[in-house]
Formats: C-alpha cells, structure tokens, sequence
C-alpha cells in the first residue's frame, strides 16, 4: 500500500524549518467592524480621520479595511465546536465587499490565498484526525467501508468549504460579480483537491481506490450478466452500469483526475483478467468447438469500451471523452492476451482431452496471431507441462503415445506449417526413443482391430495404443511422392518459414501415421512390425487377410518397400496355405460364418445367467434370431429375464456322423511357412493328444503327392487348438489355445488308462504334478506351468495339494486349497509362440561365442564399438546377428565368468 505515516510531530518541525527559509504570509483573523486609526484626528461623524491624510487615500484604505474585514469574517472556518450547523449569511454589505475585493486581481489573489490557508488549518485540526486510519495499511475485507466513509467526510468537508460561496454567488446581483465568484469557487475548489492529495498517502489512496473501483464494477456486472443465456449464444449481453458508481462524488471532493484516472485503470485491467477467469461467458467450448475470441472481442467493442468512455468522462469532468480506436484495440488485445495466457497455463490438460477441447485450442490460435514471441511462449509453456506430466518414469509409453497422437492433431491446428509442432515434439520423440518398449508398442498398434463402431477391440492397454490404431484405419495409401521434402514440380513451393528450427521438414501430406513412422530408424522399425505381423498372422481369422494386405501397402507406401519383402512372404504364405488346405485337406473349415451348433450355444451360456440380447450378440452373424431362439429353448432354462444352461446333455449331432455312425475325424487347418523369412518360431517338441501325429503324416504324405520340393518340419508349439470338455455339471469350450495347453488337460482324460506314450495314469485322488506332467509329455517346465495356470484360471484344474491339481468336475466342490485359485480373467496366451529377442540370442549363443573366440584369437584385441570392433564383425560375417553392442557385451560377460576372454579397458582378448 503506500508509505507509512508520518508523526504530527515530525511534521511540525519539518514545516519549522521550510518556514524559516520560505517564511508564509502571515494571515490576520477577521478584524471588527470599526478600527480607530492611531494617529490621525477623530472627526464628527467618520469613523476613520485625522491630520495629514489625504481624503481619497483615507478612503480607500477605509473601504478595503472594512471589506476585508467582512469577506475574512464571512469565510472564516471555526476550528472548535459543530461547523454542519449554522451556513453563512449574506447581506448586502458583504456582497459588496466581496465585490471590491475581487475587483482587483491582487486583492483577490490574497483572498484566495488567505481562504486556501483557512481550509488548510480547518482541514489538519477537524478533517485529519478523523482520517487517521490512513495512516496505516488497509486491509481488503475493509477497503471499502473505508473508501465510504472518507468519501463521506471529504464530501461535507467540501460542501462547507464552499458553502459560503455559493450563497454570495446565488445573492450576486451582477453578472461580473457572480463569474467572478465561480473564478474564486473554482480556485478554491482546486486548493481543496490539493489539499486532499498531499494529506493523505497517495500510493495507498490509488491502490484501495482502484480495489473499490474493481468491486463495483464486478458487482454490477454479476447484477446486469446473464451467463447461462450467454454461453448458448454467439453473443454477450452482459453489461457493466457506471450509475452505482460514486465516479461524481470522487470528482468533487478531489479524488479524480489523475489519481482517479491510474486508478480506474488498474481496475479495468483486473477486469480484464477476471471476466475471463470467472465469467462463465467466455469459458472453454466443450459443445461447438468454436473459439470465443470473437465474441470477447464484440463485447469489448459494445459492451465494455463504452462503460470507460462514461466513467472516464466523469472522472475528467470532460463530457464529450471518447476512445480512440489505438485505446479500444489496446483493450481488445489486453484481453485476448490474458485469455490466451490463461489457456496456456492449461494446455497439456486440452491437448489431453482432444478433441473435445478443440474451442480451446483455438482461442490460443487467435491469441497467438502471426506473433513468434507469443507462438514461443505456448512451445515453452507446453514442453515445461509435458515434461512435468508425462516424460518421466511414471506414465505407460501408451499413454506418452496417446499423448503424442494427441499434441500432433492440436499443434497441427495451432499452425498448419508444423513449426510449432517440431519445437514440441522434440523432447517427446527424445523421450520416446529411451524406451524398451515403444517400436514393439507401436508395432502392435498398427496390427490391433477395430470393431464396426471405430473402438480397439479386447487390447491390453499396457502394449497397445489406441490412438495409434484408429489413426492407421483412418490414414489412406498415400503415393511416395507426396512424402519429398522437395518437389521441383510444385508450382506452389514456398521456402521454410523463417522461424523453423534445423530439423524442420516441409512436407504437405505428413499425417500422424507418417511421424509415428518417423520416431525410429526404418530398419529397427521392420524389424519389430515383421515380428509382430509373423504373430499376428499366426491367429488371424479372417481367410482374405484384408487389413493385413492393406497394413503392409500403407507400409510400403511410406517405408522402404525393398525391405519388406519379408512382410510380403510371409503374407504369401498364409494365403498359399489357404488355397492348399482345401485341396489336400478338404475336411478342413475355413468359414467363419458357419452356423453355431447347440452344444457350442450352450456353452457360451454363463452359470449366473445371461440375457437373450447379449447372447444373441455372440452369434448373430452366423444365425438368424427366429433359429437361435429355437436353439435356445433347447439349451437354456428361461428365468425371468435370465437363461440358464441345462443340465441334460445333448444328443449326439447329426453333423458329426459319418455314413457309417462313427465320429468323424478332428478338423485340422496346416500353415505352410518359408523359415528363412519368418522369424525365428518356437521348436519345443512335446507329446500331442492322440490322433495329431496321424494327423500330420498324412498331411505331408499329401503335401509331397503334390510335387513340392520343400520339406516340412512340423512346429507343435505354433499349434492352435479348439478344446471342448464335458464335466460334470458344465460344458467348456476355449478356441485357439496352445498346443501345449491342450496336451496338458489331455492327460487329465478319465478314458484313458494310459497318457498317450508314457505310462502315467490320472488318479482323481491324487491329481497330477508338474514334474510328473513334463515326465510323461516330454514338454519343458515353462510351458507346462503355463498350461496348469490356464486351466486353473478357467477353473477346469483347482490344485488338490501343494503339489498336484486334479479336474474340477463341479463348481460346488470342495477343493479345500480354494484361495490359491484364480477366478478372474486370465490372459489367453501368456507365451508367444514367436522367440523374443533374447530368447533367440541365448539360443544362438554359443555359435556367436566361437566366433568372437576365433576372432580375438586371430586377430587379437578389440573393443565392442567401432568399424572394426566385435559388434561391426560379427555383422559383416554372420548374416544372423542382428544385435547392438548391450548383446554383444552380455555375451562377453559370460565369456569372461567362465574364463574364456579378459577385459583391459575397453578392449577384450583371449585369456
């Protein structure tokens, strides 16, 4: 607030020692009517005479003497008792003394000067003290009772200041007289205004003042603003009323003016501040995802530059003020400025929520303008915010990916040339490419499916991002051309916008797919998606592959086609594999619109029930619904609006007799894969349910019919088997599992006396182990586990000891170790049948451990980094290592705990 006060004590001796070098003039109090003259003779009937005076001069000095004398006593303020009471009285003796006095410029001048003195001893003995509360700061709770009060009494102060000259000027008889009296209102007004300015601390006067002012204003905003009606209309009613104000009283008793005018001009730009922040007018559009710039800038126009005209105009005392246009734009600015800022500090959050926050994106766009500085400040306030938000260990890279999706589509509409986007991106991309899991990620969003509706279909949010898939689906298959930084042929071509940093790109048909692309090398990204497709491939149900065709085109079409050719065979192959099914295993469904069978409907019915809607969902693309119903009632209890699944097993179906009433064989579908363009699959070798092994002789005994040259080697780990299980009160049914998972519930088969090769029996009370399991089915530790963990999540196995799981043949059993059991949601492949990378690394590790040997034998030490280092030369030689130096210095450590390689430095020898 202002500055402290100071002592009355203080203040006298500083007025002693500025008097002693600019002594004051020294004012007389109202003298009496009539004064003898010491000196001169009394004559009869004069009240002034003597010898020696000349008679004019005795005149004259009479005349003044005695019209001073009644002017002084006629505007004389008592400094003790009540002054509201009793106005002043005027007669004609004192009009015409005031009339004599003001007749001459330096009587009147002393006049002035004599009643300026006179308000100012007034104003310090009965004004001030009741002031006194200026002295110290005020506090905002009492800011404006305080402003009231002072108004108040400054208020009465000036109106018996002036009292007595309005009524001389209401009694004046002439026209002279009474423009001279206004001359003598007007000067005393303005020593009145003085006054009050050099007695109270300006600073605090302005500060609390433009405080009071901000108040009003926001009040009567509140009582004239209907915001609910505003925010549904392209327009704001709201209007601000000056006629509250007490801009008039401020005027008269001297806080107008230029303290007034500062004042008010704090206030205004408060406002400016706080309609934007707390009106509901001008909030964020979340509906139409429009900017509501223009409508803040009609209403400063119409709304708010007119209020300031007004007030401006009473605060001046200059009824015809106007704006001009610089000042109107100046507010204009000021509050789309402050509107931007306050987005600003907000953007991380609008781009997270894209597109619904598109309205605010574009109040950030009109504020920015063709500014750089302003573009500047939103780059640097939004990197600060991601950085804070995002790029640390805490977020998933989906949700960095997501986010990145995100600030492409907000920064490409905040500046179509895409500067403002590289300036952002940056950091994130740095971010990014520090992440183990971001190619596999990204790779694995290009492959996930969507539903008719737009939505990812059953992803895992930890390995796939959702807004990379929705913008694959929607990105078209661009031509190459259109990706050149540089065409020679557009006529159109403009050069670099010159605030564009050095790794700006211009390029026209760059979309989301296209910097997603760009966020790795192309090599380590084919690399991935090759993995991942080869994955994907594997489990497709779709016969045409029609997404996977497009996904590889869309590649090409934006990567380096010659290195996926790999992609391209492999997509070959399942197609081939296809067309060769059904010539030499003609038995085999391809169809995925098949009509669904009772038993299959049956159990897909839940035991706590399910509605007829929901059900129908799952098969109503293979089924008309008056069928279903039929199939329904067969299968299914109705309860309310409940069906529950019967307990009566079904007849055997005609569908799965042959001509002679025996079972038909298993349904079995072969994939014919090019090893040397597939990644490396999954070889564990273990023992299959009766009948597979038949199965696949027959199929190569078909396949070399044919005349093909390859030679097949049969991978049981890529199997994918459909298992139906009949229990006791329940039907299970699981399509597309493993294998192994297969053989595993196999062995559990009651029907048979012994498992497949080995002779090991399933005895109900004494369930199977793990070691007993990998025994008798030749399948590694991994992989039965695996299975055991399957079967127990679908509550097919419960574990009957530490040790030992048996089949649950019902729900209601008591398993006695019922808490160690899953009940929930299981992943429906835990294992992928596709070796991960260091998976493949061990597995041909000791191949890359005999030639590092060799080569640091022959041609002595080397470091792993380098043209000539191992990681370069084991590239250069072995076609299949495609690792990094981390690889290669995991194998030398192992190379060195058992003593084959010594490390000196950062170079490695023989031992």
């Amino acid at each position: 607030m202002a500055a402290a006060a100071v002592s009355s004590g203080a203040r006298n001796r500083h007025d002693n020692v500025f008097a002693s070098v600019f002594p004051r003039p020294d004012y007389t109090t109202p003298t009496p009517e009539s004064t003898p003259n010491i000196g001169v003779l009394a004559s009869p009937g004069q009240t002034f005479g003597g010898f020696g005076a000349s008679p004019n001069a005795v005149e004259d000095a009479v005349r003044f003497n005695r019209a001073w004398s009644a002017a002084t006593r006629h505007l004389s303020l008592p400094v003790t008792g009540d002054i509201w009471q009793h106005g002043p009285k005027v007669n004609s003796g004192v009009l015409e003394a005031f009339s004599l006095l003001c007749s001459q410029s330096d009587s009147r001048k002393q006049l002035e000067a004599w009643y300026a003195n006179e308000m100012g001893v007034h104003f310090r003995h009965c004004v001030l003290p009741e002031l006194s509360e200026w002295q110290k700061p005020i506090p905002l709770s009492a800011a404006l009772s305080t402003f009231e009060t002072t108004v108040v009494l400054l208020q009465r102060s000036f109106a018996q200041y002036l009292s007595g000259l309005m009524a001389l000027i209401i009694g004046a008889s002439t026209r002279d007289l009474r423009d001279t009296l206004k001359a003598f209102e007007a000067q005393a007004k303005q020593g009145f205004h003085v006054l009050v300015l050099n007695s109270l601390p300006r600073q605090r006067l302005q500060k609390t003042l433009a405080y009071v002012m901000f108040f009003f204003m926001k009040a009567s905003l509140s009582r004239n603003g209907e915001p609910n009606t505003c925010v549904k209309s392209s327009e704001c009613h709201c209007t601000i009323n000056s006629d509250y104000f007490p801009l008039a009283q401020l005027q008269d008793v001297g806080l107008g003016g230029n303290l007034g005018e500062r004042a008010f001009a704090h206030a205004v730009h408060k406002m400016l501040q706080a309609i934007l922040v707390e009106r509901h007018c001008f909030q964020t559009d979340y509906g139409y995802h429009h900017s509501v710039v223009p409508k803040l800038r009609a209403w400063i126009a119409e709304r708010f530059a007119p209020f300031v005209e007004r007030s401006l105009a009473i605060l001046t005392s200059t009824p015809s003020l106007k704006l001009s246009d610089n000042d109107k734009k100046q507010f204009t600015q000021t509050a789309v400025s402050n509107l931007g800022w306050e987005r600003t500090s907000g953007l991380c959050d609008y781009v997270l929520h894209w597109p619904n926050t598109i309205g605010a994106i574009m109040d950030i766009k009109e504020y920015m303008g063709s500014d750089v500085a302003e573009k500047g400040h939103v780059c640097s306030a939004f990197t600060e915010q991601m950085e804070g938000r995002f790029l640390h260990t805490g977020p998933q890279t989906t949700e960095i990916l997501s986010m990145y999706v995100n600030v492409i589509h907000a920064f490409r509409l905040l500046d179509t040339r895409g500067v403002m986007l590289e300036k952002v991106a940056g950091p994130i991309r740095s971010y990014l490419r520090t992440r183990d899991d971001t190619v596999s990620i990204i790779a694995a969003s290009f492959l996930a499916d969507i539903d008719e509706k737009g939505n990812v279909e059953s992803i895992d949010s930890s390995k796939v991002c959702p807004a990379i898939t929705i913008e694959v689906s929607k990105s078209s298959l661009e031509d190459a051309k259109d990706h050149k930084v540089l065409d020679w042929n557009d006529m159109h071509w403009q050069p670099d916008p010159i605030d564009a940093g050095p790794e700006y790109k211009a390029s026209k048909s760059e979309d989301v797919v296209a910097y997603i692309l760009g966020l790795f090398d192309q090599d380590e990204f084919i690399k991935e998606v090759t993995t991942v497709l080869a994955q994907h491939l594997l489990q497709a149900s779709d016969p045409e592959y029609v997404k996977e065709t497009r996904l590889i085109e869309l590649f090409k079409s934006r990567l380096d086609a010659t290195k996926l050719q790999a992609a391209e065979v492999m997509l070959k192959d399942v197609r081939d594999s296809v067309s060769l099914n059904k010539r030499i295993n003609p038995r085999a469904k391809f169809a995925t619109d098949e009509p669904p069978k009772p038993r299959e409907i049956q159990a897909a019915i839940p035991d706590e029930g399910i509605t007829m809607q929901s059900l129908y969902k799952m098969f109503e693309k293979r089924i008309n619904q008056a069928q279903f119903l039929a199939i329904l009632k067969l299968v299914a209890t109705r309860r309310n609006d409940l069906y529950f699944p019967k307990r009566t097993r079904l007849p055997l179906e005609p569908a799965q007799l042959t001509e002679d009433s025996e079972p038909r064989g298993i349904d079995n579908r072969v994939q014919i894969l090019s090893g040397f363009f597939w990644p490396q699959m999954r070889s564990n070798d273990f023992v299959l349910p009766p009948g597979f092994a038949e199965m696949d002789v027959s199929f190569g005994r078909r396949f070399g019919a044919l005349g093909n040259q390859r030679k097949l080697d049969f991978r049981r780990a890529l199997a994918r088997v459909t298992v139906e299980l009949e229990l006791e009160d329940r039907r299970v049914r699981e399509v597309d599992v493993p294998a192994w998972r297969a053989s595993v519930i196999d062995a559990f088969a009651m029907e048979r006396l012994e498992l497949m090769e080995a002779n090991v029996e399933y005895d109900p009370d004494q369930g199977l182990t793990a070691q007993q399991l990998m025994d008798a089915l030749g399948m590694e530790e991994e992989l039965v586990l695996d299975a055991l963990t399957f079967w127990t999540g679908r509550r097919v196995l419960y574990q009957k000891a530490p040790a030992a799981f048996a089949v649950l043949e019902r729900l209601d059993m008591d398993t006695g170790a019922a808490p160690q059991q899953t009940t929930g949601p299981v992943q429906t492949e835990a294992i992928s049948a596709v070796m991960s990378q260091d998976a493949m690394l061990r597995e041909g590790a000791p191949v890359f451990e005999t030639f590092i040997k060799g080569m640091l034998r022959d041609g002595g030490a080397k470091e792993i980094g380098g043209f000539m280092g191992v990681t370069n030369m084991l590239k250069m030689v072995l076609p299949s290592f495609t690792y990094g130096e981390e690889e290669v210095r995991w194998l030398l450590g192992e190379m060195e705990g058992r003593g084959e390689v010594v490390r000196n430095g950062e170079m490695w020898a023989v031992a």
